[in-house]
């Protein structure tokens, strides 16, 4: 058996352990978070995709389904709130993380009222991350 045979063999098994990972919008404006999260999330076996506007949220949301969002809350173009009705109606079994510096009672109160099913503080460590997609089992 050559080297390229061996390879060939093993090549269909690596594709269809990246198209079975789970998707997860990252909905943030601040590119260094979503370079964060996207490399924690690839490594937890995770496949991410970025957005840094809501309107580009819309436009991930409705090319492709996602088993979770992480949204973040104070984003250009409006808060994240806004996106919280759309997940919903479009993509019901989506989970949704909100992620803000903006770490008050009056926040968390709303993102649960509006739907989101977890929320984090930034700044956010790897375990709050982790804690975060096994609470809501994606």
């Amino acid at each position: 058996m050559t080297g390229a045979s061996v390879g060939q063999q093993y090549r269909p098994a690596v594709m269809n352990a990246v198209s079975n990972a789970k998707r997860v919008l990252i909905v943030d404006d601040e590119a260094d978070i979503c370079l964060l999260l996207s490399g924690l999330l690839r490594r937890l076996g995770y496949q991410p995709t970025c957005a840094h506007f809501i309107e580009e949220g819309r436009q991930c949301l409705s090319a492709q389904q996602f088993d979770a969002v992480f949204l973040d809350l104070n984003l250009p173009d409006g808060l994240g709130f806004d996106l919280l009705p759309s997940i919903k109606q479009e993509q019901a079994d989506t989970k949704i993380i909100m992620i803000s510096a903006f770490d008050g009672q009056a926040e968390r109160r709303r993102a649960t009222e509006q739907g989101a099913d977890y929320f984090i503080g930034k700044p956010f460590t790897r375990r709050s991350v982790e804690m975060a997609l096994q609470t809501i089992q994606v």
